[in-house]
């Protein structure tokens, strides 16, 4: 055991040495230290008025009910295909063929995964200032449910090993597991819905005292664990200490299991590991899109020719991905979105519209034109470098406002707007898309390939936010003028989308020459 505790204290010295070692790191970590500061700030500026109706905490209880419930269910599912790993490439190598038992190897795993499972859920942490102007939920709350979201990131990855290793090579078994899977989840929607909709105090209220009822406290895992950032909701303790005792007899039972099923796991281990590398992998070549194995479906060949050949490209690996216009990362944006409506219908649209807007940031930072960067051909192909950009650029102009649809049209008739509201609304958050997207072009014209990714994203963000301020802010000052006019909120949005539409091209085009070169995006 002396070996394995030598392999922490030596991997956490080398970890603190390195950060050190590269300017790039540094610069990045107090960045994003200097931006959890300003949240936490504006949060606490936000909510300075003592006139402030704040929301009631049985809102933000259910909401991470089912934060912690969808969590569960999809890294747990993962262990029906390709498991999951505690460990990487280095500790396949050399750490399984060392002379030590797997149940101590195994000790390692979980432990180092514990401090992974922390740093996963630190995004949470930037969501500080709504969640306290909304709910006025204080920094020790915030805290405890990273915890709680953290210890449901361990739990279900560890099920996820442990379903693999049970079901793995076995069909019949694998079927009858995945069977009672979906049917759990099932039962449960039932039992929120069902009630919902048959009460007479609306289907939202009813949700919330649904998924607030007692018995959630007792269902597995995210039901014991929601109880953790509930005692700062109104909660008592005893539902805490019961919730983290479950918990641990929890964990005990599957490495149980895991040592009954499957005592030597280092197959099952190799191959989600190779699966995990090849993953980041490609997030630090930037291949986003390519950053998870998925299936594939076989379609029709050819791509055409012409100009338009990179989006005849990408609209075939549109309809072989399985989703066509969307991807997973569009449905669960648009997911949030929904939610985010139902829970506060009564802030209006531009509460919700700037809501799907600070998404819309993240899912900017996938398309397929990243992936060509990245290619030789697409330099080497003679034809004008502007051309070429607004070519592999194309097919996602039209996703963009695929998911601006997808998204403002079901929002708006929650909300009952006006189809002028949702038109514009529609077009505004296709200008905010475009946006972005030329955004993340003048990201990779200024820094291109550089090494540390983390940084490139903080910058990336940085770039949207500076591009974004001034149509938002144009949208608002419009909007306050009309504000005696049913037209004010169109309006607003119509102006700003028109603003933005306008810097996108004005960056496009001062980025034109991109494509030039592969030296002049350090490829």
């Amino acid at each position: 055991m002396s070996g394995i505790f030598y392999l922490f204290r030596t991997t956490l010295k080398n970890t603190i040495r390195e950060f050190f070692k590269r300017p790039a790191k540094i610069i990045a970590g107090v960045f994003f230290l200097a931006m959890l500061v300003l949240v936490i700030i504006s949060g606490q500026m936000g909510a300075a008025d003592p006139d402030t109706v704040f929301r009631p905490l049985s809102e933000l209880s259910a909401a991470v009910l089912l934060l912690y419930a969808a969590l569960f269910f999809i890294m747990a599912f993962q262990g029906f295909s390709s498991g999951a790993t505690f460990y990487t490439m280095a500790d396949v190598s050399l750490l399984f063929s060392c002379p030590i038992s797997s149940r101590r190897i195994l000790f390692y795993g979980l432990v180092r995964q514990m401090g992974t499972s922390f740093l996963v859920g630190f995004f949470l942490l930037f969501q500080y200032a709504w969640l306290h102007q909304t709910y006025d939920l204080s920094i020790p709350g915030l805290l405890l449910t990273l915890l709680g979201y953290a210890l449901t990131v361990f739990c279900a990855q560890l099920t996820a090993m442990v379903l693999y290793s049970a079901t793995a090579g076995r069909e019949k078994l694998q079927k009858a597991a995945k069977g009672i899977f979906f049917l759990l989840i099932v039962l449960l929607a039932a039992a929120v819905v069902l009630p919902a909709l048959r009460s007479e105090d609306g289907f939202l209220a009813a949700a919330v005292d649904a998924l607030n009822a007692p018995w959630t406290f007792a269902l597995p895992v995210f039901g014991w664990l929601r109880a953790v950032p509930a005692v700062l909701f109104g909660g008592s303790l005893l539902p805490l200490i019961a919730g983290l005792c479950l918990t641990a007899l929890y964990v005990v039972l599957l490495l149980f299991l895991q040592g009954k099923v499957n005592p030597d796991f280092y197959e099952d281990v190799l191959k989600a590991t190779e699966i995990s590398q090849t993953a980041i992998t490609a997030k630090k070549e930037g291949k986003l899109n390519d950053s998870l194995p998925q299936n594939v479906k076989l379609g029709k060949t050819g791509l055409g020719s012409g100009k338009d050949a990179f989006f005849l490209k990408h609209r075939l690996e549109d309809r072989r991905s399985g989703f066509f216009l969307f991807d997973r990362m569009s449905l669960i944006m648009a997911a949030m979105t929904f939610l985010f409506t139902f829970f506060l219908k009564d802030s209006g649209m531009i509460s919700i519209f700037a809501f799907a807007t600070y998404l819309q940031i993240f899912t900017a930072l996938t398309g397929r034109w990243v992936k060509e960067l990245t290619l030789p051909y697409v330099y080497l192909i003679p034809q004008p470098p502007f051309r070429k950009l607004l070519s592999i650029c194309k097919e996602n102009l039209v996703k963009i406002l695929a998911d601006a649809v997808l998204v403002m049209v079901p929002v708006g008739l929650i909300l009952k707007a006006g189809p002028i509201v949702i038109l514009t609304a529609v077009l505004a958050r296709t200008s905010f898309g475009v946006l972005f997207m030329s955004g993340n072009i003048l990201t990779e014209r200024i820094f291109g390939s550089v090494t540390n990714k983390g940084l490139l994203v903080g910058l990336y963000i940085l770039t949207m936010m500076l591009l974004a301020a001034p149509g938002g802010i144009l949208g608002i000052v419009v909007g306050t003028i009309l504000s005696s006019s049913e037209f004010a909120l169109p309006a607003g949005l119509a102006v700003s989308a028109l603003w933005n539409l306008l810097i996108a091209a004005l960056v496009a085009f001062c980025c034109r020459g991109l494509l030039n070169c592969a030296e002049l995006n350090n490829r």
